[in-house]
């Protein structure tokens, strides 16, 4: 008897269970949506014959890029994810990359590497690397500031890393490194932003001194009076465009479940800023590089891309990707966006361009560099071929008129 009673639970309960994975398996399908259904601008994926791979093997992290007055493509990243020991790599024609030596503090880093390459109004080029130092608690590592390493021989020698700001914490460190104009004219003065994990943006002032050593303004927030909306959006990673005498600022929302990524301007150099605006659908991403296209006249950004819509009802994932991106517009797009009267569900720009495929979510950090009308960009990711069964650092280099 009792055992029948045993027997009737059971098979009640694996009907109900049976009931349930059927109910599930519907809402999967019903509910299935396609980052297709989000884009209204035309897609191009670039051919692998456009692309190379610099480096395999374990998990490679966020590069970035410069291209020095030589014609040197320089890119740094780290052996890992943000933490770990840099790596540097030169190349004169962006395709075939050579391992360079690196200061011995560079194993020391603490966070994503950036580089930029500094045209001064004497006419010389100075080369920084910066790394954020914030805290790693699994890593057991506290915040420390920002730390950054210069060189004035086109990045064949470099400084040891220096310390400043301890012990702010600095992510991303510096996302953006704007020169800035007074009286306008271009000025020995760099507007660098970084954010903390409190998603508060700071901006500080990079110069020199008459014995060339740099040295950075205190850290003020960039967004003091749209804390709101900054904290509500979790906004970070700053990039910001120079358009004659204004500053578009284009920034991650890492509330990526909920909204997209956002817009704001200057017209003070800087200064302020307008309350930052959402960016459509297909427009929303992750860590934005721009670049100007003198040859077609475009304005060409760089990004992860963050469409953010879930795949269906039952995902524990909020977005979807094609991967490393590169929307291809121009600046009255991008006023467009900024007019307090545009919709956000309106789509402005000629089109996207696939750089490398990763649905994962983790990729698309990137330098970027255009000089006579060929595009030359580098990112990280789980790229189909050559990575050696990890993250891998790819480089590309096209033309817009490849895709005409």
């Amino acid at each position: 008897m009792i055992k029948n009673k045993v027997r009737n639970i059971i098979l009640i309960l694996l009907a109900v269970l049976l009931v349930v994975c059927i109910i599930l398996v519907i809402v999967r399908y019903a509910t299935q949506d396609y980052i297709e259904n989000h884009i209204t601008l035309p897609v191009y994926t670039l051919p692998d014959d456009y692309a190379e791979t610099v480096d395999s093997g374990g998990y490679l992290g966020q590069p970035d890029m410069v291209r020095t007055r030589t014609g040197k493509f320089i890119t740094v990243y780290p052996e890992g994810h943000g933490y770990g020991p840099l790596r540097m790599q030169t190349s004169n024609d962006g395709k075939n990359w050579t391992r360079a030596e690196t200061p011995s503090s560079w194993q020391n880093s603490q966070e994503t590497p950036t580089i930029y390459a500094l045209d001064k109004s004497d006419g010389s080029q100075t080369l920084i690397v910066i790394s954020g130092k914030p805290y790693w608690t699994a890593a057991g590592l506290k915040a420390d500031g920002f730390q950054f390493s210069t060189s004035n021989d086109d990045g064949v020698t470099w400084s040891e890393f220096e310390t400043v700001y301890s012990p702010m914490d600095c992510i991303v460190a510096m996302s953006s490194l704007t020169q800035l104009k007074e009286n306008g004219e271009f000025v020995d003065k760099w507007l660098g932003t970084f954010h903390t994990h409190e998603f508060v943006n700071y901006k500080t002032i990079l110069s020199f001194d008459e014995q060339g050593k740099a040295g950075w303004s205190k850290p003020e927030p960039i967004l003091a009076d749209y804390r709101e909306i900054e904290q509500r959006n979790k906004l970070c990673e700053l990039e910001i465009i120079r358009d004659d005498d204004n500053l578009i600022m284009l920034t991650r929302n890492e509330a990526r479940g909920e909204k997209t990524s956002m817009i704001s301007l200057s017209t003070d150099e800087g200064v302020s800023w307008s309350e930052p605006k959402y960016l459509p659908a297909d427009f929303s991403g992750d860590r934005f590089k721009a670049e100007y296209d003198e040859i077609s006249g475009k304005v060409l950004i760089s990004y992860r891309q963050i469409v953010p819509f879930k795949p269906h009802a039952l995902s524990f994932t909020k977005f979807m990707t094609f991967g490393w991106v590169l929307w291809v517009g121009d600046f009255d797009d991008l006023y467009y966006y900024l007019d307090v009267e545009a919709k956000t569900d309106t789509t402005r720009g000629d089109c996207l361009i696939i750089l490398g495929a990763d649905t994962s979510g983790d990729c698309g950090y990137s330098g970027i560099d255009v000089t006579s009308g060929v595009i030359t960009a580098i990112s990280y990711g789980y790229f189909a071929s050559g990575n050696g069964g990890g993250k891998s650092i790819r480089s590309v280099q096209f033309s817009l008129s490849d895709f005409a």
